[in-house]
């Protein structure tokens, strides 16, 4: 192990076994924040890959789909690391609570990724990125900034897609206020604290140069346009019942000539692939790994 800042798992390893672990809480230290991350270790591991997974907006590494793909890996019989993005939070655990200020930028993520694939690289020489939803986005955006040799594959589930004048309808839908109005205000100063409503909130206080990185002109924020110039191999799964896939299916022709890009849809899936879809889902996904 090269981080010293690595905690539990280090003395988990030192002291037992790697057969003993099932489910292990992971901390590392990031800029003076502490992450956490779920490592699930297969009962019988083998030498594939080790997959590394990105929950979605405001979500974190225990929610249920997440769980649900590290259960299903771990029965083929691979082992996983789901982390939790801190969103500027130490010691984030559970989904993001509207009575905290929002001082963290949609791009920290990035930079939070890599941290957790240096440390994923002292266990495997071979990991697999996978993101859901906004955190799909948040891979690629990954990409796009670090090129790790060890990172091979990339498996976005349901990626976040933006749209300008589909963001800004949305915002007023759900705030009441002109989007345009509270850029301004955002943009006049960027270190202010507005009580302007950013994702999931619609009343929250929010660092204004955070609240720009959710809401401003940025085209990195629309995943099939990334797709357009990655160099690795991704699959993105799609659900045929997720309303927002309409806004991925409406841009393939970005990334289509891109002959590392591949698409799957499953039929009767939404956004969160529950139950049954998440074995398939997986099962798809490891017959795509062995091409």
């Amino acid at each position: 192990m090269r981080r010293k800042s690595i905690h539990l798992l280090l003395i988990m390893l030192a002291l037992f076994p790697m057969s003993a672990i099932a489910a292990t809480p992971v901390q590392l230290e990031h800029q003076g924040l502490l992450l956490n991350a779920n490592w699930q270790e297969s009962a019988e591991p083998g030498s594939g890959p080790l997959f590394l997974i990105v929950h979605g907006t405001w979500a974190h590494g225990g929610m249920e789909i997440i769980a649900g793909l590290q259960d299903s890996l771990a029965a083929n019989g691979y082992d996983s690391l789901a982390i939790t993005l801190s969103l500027g939070v130490s010691d984030r655990q559970g989904f993001m609570s509207c009575d905290t200020v929002i001082k963290a930028n949609h791009a920290d993520a990035a930079a939070e990724i890599n941290r957790w694939v240096e440390f994923a690289k002292t266990l495997s020489d071979h990991i697999v990125l996978v993101g859901h939803s906004r955190g799909g986005n948040q891979v690629m955006l990954y990409q796009q900034q670090f090129q790790a040799p060890e990172v091979k594959r990339f498996v976005l589930i349901a990626p976040m897609t933006w749209n300008a004048a589909e963001s800004a309808t949305g915002y007023e839908a759900q705030v009441g206020r002109s989007l345009a109005d509270v850029m301004a205000q955002a943009q006049a100063d960027p270190k202010a604290i507005i009580k302007a409503g950013v994702v999931y909130c619609p009343t929250a206080e929010v660092l204004a140069s955070s609240f720009l990185s959710y809401y401003d002109a940025e085209p990195n924020r629309n995943t099939p346009a990334l797709l357009a110039t990655v160099r690795r191999p991704v699959l993105v799964f799609e659900g045929t019942e997720d309303p927002l896939a309409n806004g991925f299916k409406s841009q393939v022709a970005l990334f289509e000539k891109n002959q590392q890009v591949t698409v799957q849809w499953i039929d009767g899936a939404d956004h969160f692939f529950r139950d049954l879809y998440t074995d398939e889902l997986v099962d798809s996904m490891l017959e795509w790994l062995q091409r």
